[in-house]
């Protein structure tokens, strides 16, 4: 039997929460799978990597797109729920969800817009069922796609983190971007007895201790405005000439601007996306699963000889 792409997924996804209301990604798995009528065989057929079946790919690229156009909402980590939007969907498209209504959607039109994924919905919509020709472009494609899923989980990891362990995450990140001499400096550099999730000190710019940057980190569900980067630049004075101000939310344009009119104050505002894209440049919070390497034809191995 052929394995159904990620879009026949869509429905019986929404219709899943629906009738049983808020699952764990587990429990939606194990049911889409039972009612798919798929063999066993069928069942275990694994991607090329190996490291997940061909089905459970699909249903995760289902979850993605319908989370992303805002049908089903998260209430705790890796379980959700239908939302009023996807309820609606369920009533306008009573036989099947097609990639062309979530399309129309704006929340999923701006993800795919705003990110690399847009250009790579074709592996989503072909699933490794052979429609594309595997090229090294396509598979470079295919790795900024998976990059930014990546990033998207990791940002939403966070907000759920703990306060204590967002507070170690900052600590490990700027270790490894090379700032202090130990884990055990930035983390005696750094306060963290407010218990709000966040980090507020001054730690060593390089190990030698030759320059000082003053650090903020904090989890923030919206977004950051310019007095909250005023305030901060005030906090600075006296204790240090360079700052960086960590958000997982985003920053509002007059906070940035704000930030780049500032003379005799290095700045630099980092918000959830970039958080999120050194997470994965450090590996930190990630592992790397597989390296795939892509070969061509030495064409001057086969010239004549002199």
């Amino acid at each position: 039997m052929v394995i159904p792409s990620f879009e026949a997924f869509l429905r019986p996804f929404l219709e899943l929460l629906a009738t049983n209301g808020t699952l764990h990604v587990r429990d939606v798995q194990a049911r889409l799978q039972a009612s798919s009528g798929l063999s066993a065989d069928d069942l275990a057929q694994r991607l090329p990597s190996g490291q997940s079946t061909v089905v459970e790919n699909r249903i995760g690229w289902a979850r993605t797109y319908l989370f992303k156009a805002g049908l089903i909402v998260r209430v705790s980590r890796a379980t959700y729920e239908i939302s009023d939007l996807g309820r609606s969907m369920l009533e306008s498209c009573p036989k099947a969800i097609t990639l062309r209504e979530l399309r129309a959607i704006p929340a999923l039109k701006d993800w795919l817009e705003a990110s690399s994924v847009r250009t790579e919905s074709s592996q989503a919509e072909s699933e490794f069922a052979g429609e594309q020709a595997i090229t090294s472009e396509t598979i470079a494609r295919s790795e900024r796609a998976l990059r930014t899923l990546i990033e998207d989980d990791l940002r939403e990891r966070m907000l759920t983190m703990v306060p204590t362990r967002f507070e170690w995450l900052v600590e490990q990140l700027v270790v490894k971007l090379g700032y202090g001499a130990s884990g055990a400096e930035v983390r005696q550099a750094l306060s963290t007895g407010s218990g709000d999730g966040g980090v507020d000190g001054v730690i060593k710019e390089d190990r030698l201790g030759l320059g000082q940057i003053y650090l903020q980190a904090k989890r923030w569900q919206s977004n950051v405005g310019r007095p909250a980067i005023q305030s901060f630049v005030g906090a600075m004075h006296g204790r240090a000439q360079k700052g960086v101000f960590i958000t997982t939310s985003e920053f509002s344009q007059e906070a940035l601007d704000y930030a780049k009119s500032l003379h005799g104050i290095r700045l630099r505002l980092i918000d959830g996306a970039e958080l999120a894209s050194l997470m994965v440049d450090c590996g930190l919070g990630v592992s790397e699963e597989r390296v795939y390497r892509t070969y061509k034809v030495d064409g001057d191995f086969f010239e004549d000889g002199e």
